[in-house]
């Protein structure tokens, strides 16, 4: 055994690992219909108005603003109907004094008409139109380049796009968008005793939870995850693994970070690059470490399952969401009574996991090497390092999954 020799504060770690985020400058291009989620890489610029034409913004008459003056219900306005326009459609009749155009909501607006009548301010009798309420010239008229002028900004680089932000570039006639690449993430399990889902095992094995765990919120936090199969626990297979591993953006291990002869992680880390932190002061999760190999950023996450996925939740996926450029993510956290008293390790900063049962957080959390204790939960109460005991009914803050 070779026992942890300097333990960081979490916040410690926290500070080191987000300091080594690079966001990505890799640049795809991307058919707008696959642009949700992306972050936008350059300027989106119209090349046109957008409307390019006026057009109806309701449903009635276009007419001469002017020859409607005075209309009232108990005086109206007669006018004579000279054709009928809908979406997607033009005339050459030009609308005069005396006149008007039956118009659908969104055709262009005809010439000579500079405003429109909607329906419920008329009644008609074959090709006459009596008008009921006068109106004013551009009333219910989407002008020109209302919506964005040839030459205006559509959505900034750098934003996140959702489907509004889609839909205005999709307006300009835009197909495709350069957006940042999303960063390409190594996971590997670690460990002789690994097994892959789906076979059987022997004395001392265990199926692999890890590479499914971490590669879920990976994906889930904007980045790509490249799984591979689990490492035998010797430095040649280790090396081999990070050597194939170091083509992509980030690595992450899970098992081998601890202290026993076999946890041989940090060795070869040591041995190819510069370890920046090795044991965390958080429960579950303390054999966790972070170097640089190279320009590639590597976590060695610990091999228990609930350890392993705690501490990719709160330390990395936050990192990664740097890398990609995109913005913190806000969990929703909700104010409840604690059902039973916990008892908080001294020193530790603990992500305790809590499940919601009639309205209080009843403790979830079993062991770090039990997944359910991850799965079976609501969220969790962060413990501060100098907090030992939260009383039952004590008022906590639940942070949702």
């Amino acid at each position: 055994m070779r026992p942890f020799t300097s333990v960081i504060p979490f916040d410690e770690a926290v500070r080191l690992v987000m300091g080594a985020a690079v966001p990505i400058e890799r640049i795809d291009a991307v058919a707008i219909a696959d642009a949700d989620g992306r972050v936008l890489a350059r300027d989106v610029i119209a090349a046109d108005d957008v409307p390019a034409f006026d057009r109806a913004a309701m449903d009635g008459y276009a007419v001469v603003a002017a020859g409607t003056s005075g209309a009232a219900a108990g005086t109206p306005r007669p006018l004579s109907c000279v054709g009928r326009l809908f979406t997607g459609e033009t005339t050459t009749r030009v609308v005069g004094r005396g006149e008007c155009l039956e118009i659908a909501t969104g055709a262009p607006m005809p010439a000579g008409a500079d405003a429109v009548v909607i329906v419920e301010d008329t009644t008609r009798s074959g090709d006459r139109v009596s008008i009921r309420a006068g109106v004013t010239a551009g009333q219910n008229v989407g002008r020109r380049g209302a919506d964005l002028r040839r030459g205006a900004l559509v959505v900034l680089a750098g934003r996140l796009l959702g489907p509004s932000q889609v839909g205005a570039i999709a307006a300009t006639g835009t197909t495709t968008v350069d957006v940042f690449a999303k960063p390409r993430v190594a996971v590997f399990s670690t460990g002789n005793e690994v097994v892959e889902p789906g076979r059987a095992l022997g004395p001392g094995q265990v199926h692999d939870v890890n590479r499914f765990t971490v590669s879920a919120v990976v994906a889930r936090h904007g980045c790509v995850p490249v799984p591979g199969m689990a490492i035998g626990d010797t430095v040649p297979a280790l090396s081999a693994a990070l050597d194939r591993a170091l083509e992509h953006d980030v690595v992450i291990l899970s098992g081998g970070s601890s202290v026993g002869d076999r946890d041989l992680i940090l060795d070869v880390l040591r041995a190819r690059g510069e370890v920046l932190f090795h044991g965390v002061a958080v429960k579950p999760g303390k054999p966790t470490g972070f170097a640089h190999v190279g320009h590639t950023p590597v976590f060695a996450l610990p091999g228990y399952p609930a350890s392993c996925l705690s501490n990719t939740l709160m330390l990395v996926a936050p990192f990664l969401r740097r890398v990609a450029r995109l913005p913190p993510s806000e969990p929703r956290t909700v104010l409840l009574p604690l059902a039973r008293r916990v008892v908080s390790t001294p020193g530790r900063h603990q992500f305790y996991t809590v499940r919601i049962v009639d309205g209080r957080a009843e403790p979830a959390f079993k062991a770090s090497g039990d997944i359910t204790s991850m799965a079976h939960a609501d969220g969790y109460v962060e413990i501060p390092s100098e907090v030992e005991v939260l009383d039952a009914g004590a008022m906590v803050g639940v942070v949702l999954f």
